[in-house]
């Protein structure tokens, strides 16, 4: 099989398995981000800490060196709808990912691609469930394979706006697939995701601070805050935080409508995301029905997280 054929084939079986876009990059163009990662370092001295401790997963040609090319596949999670009650409180990028959203059958259908990869007898690595770092700067592989633009509140937009899911995979075959979109860039005097970041931690265009992030603090920061983000800058937010993309006018669009309901798995746990009961609720329901749906952002072993968010939102309603 020719490059081509191949990467036309693959373009197909993503799309089989219900991605709505794939590109094709070869794994040398992911050289670039490690320029844009020293950038962010230079600009943002004090979250040093913090990407240096994830520095190693960037470097994708060293973890990969057999790898020749990375797929890189965008997944809208719009197509679901999230009650009204639960909006401004719990991240669209959480509880409408895949594996939170989709019932048995059409996560059977996503992991087909995966499965396809490996018949083809390619050797493949990556993917939505290997980890978060995935294969290193997805975003911009995204961007270089012309699905999409970053904008300056650093996520990237698709034609539907920002709440897409990416996954990416090296793969040992060259091949190269390029898109291509009519999408405009930020406006030179809009500053609206910076305005409206509760804790500062958008200190500049196309930069960020996740040190500062409402939703690092409420995932993976255990709900423990630093002396400099006092309670009331985190709002009424318990799991991520959505306020710079709700802020964005190109998430605004007709286009980002809703195509279904609200899935299942969020309707079972909808009585108990009442952030009252979510504060009192037993390990087991949360273990059960509410970790499900916070994407790994927390762990089995750190439950309080939730309860302490919840006993947080339930004191910034008190608050002037």
């Amino acid at each position: 099989m020719n490059t081509s054929t191949l990467a036309d084939t693959i373009y197909r079986q993503a799309r089989l398995a219900g991605y709505d876009d794939c590109g094709i990059i070869p794994i040398d163009e992911m050289d670039e981000y490690q320029a844009r990662f020293q950038e962010r370092l230079a600009k943002e001295p004090t979250s040093r800490p913090f990407y240096e401790r994830i520095a190693p997963g960037m470097a994708t040609k060293k973890r990969f060196p057999w790898a020749k090319s990375v797929i890189i596949c965008t997944w809208w999670l719009g197509r679901h709808r999230l009650p009204e009650t639960l909006e401004g409180k719990y991240a669209k990028a959480f509880f409408l990912a895949p594996q939170a959203a989709l019932p048995e059958k059409e996560l059977r259908k996503k992991d087909a691609f995966t499965d396809w990869l490996t018949a083809q007898g390619l050797r493949w690595a990556g993917g939505e469930k290997s980890s978060h770092l995935q294969i290193g700067g997805l975003r911009h592989a995204a961007m270089r394979a012309g699905l999409g633009i970053i904008r300056k509140n650093n996520f990237l937009y698709t034609e539907r706006g920002s709440f897409v899911m990416l996954e990416g995979f090296v793969i040992d075959q060259p091949c190269e697939l390029r898109q291509h979109h009519d999408i405009k860039p930020c406006a030179a005097q809009c500053h609206l995701c910076q305005d409206h970041c509760p804790t500062c931690a958008l200190s500049a265009p196309f930069t960020m601070n996740p040190l500062k992030c409402v939703s690092f603090w409420n995932t993976f920061g255990k709900s423990q805050l630093p002396p400099n983000i006092p309670e009331k800058a985190m709002g009424n937010w318990i799991v991520g935080c959505d306020a710079c993309q709700n802020s964005c006018p190109y998430n605004r669009i007709p286009a980002a409508k809703p195509e279904k309901e609200i899935p299942e798995r969020i309707n079972r746990a909808l009585p108990w995301l009442d952030p009252p009961k979510l504060k009192t609720a037993p390990d087991a329901v949360l273990q059960e029905e509410i970790l499900p749906l916070c994407d790994d952002h927390i762990q089995s072993d750190e439950l309080d997280t939730l309860r302490h968010s919840a006993a947080r939102y339930l004191r910034n309603q008190t608050r002037p």
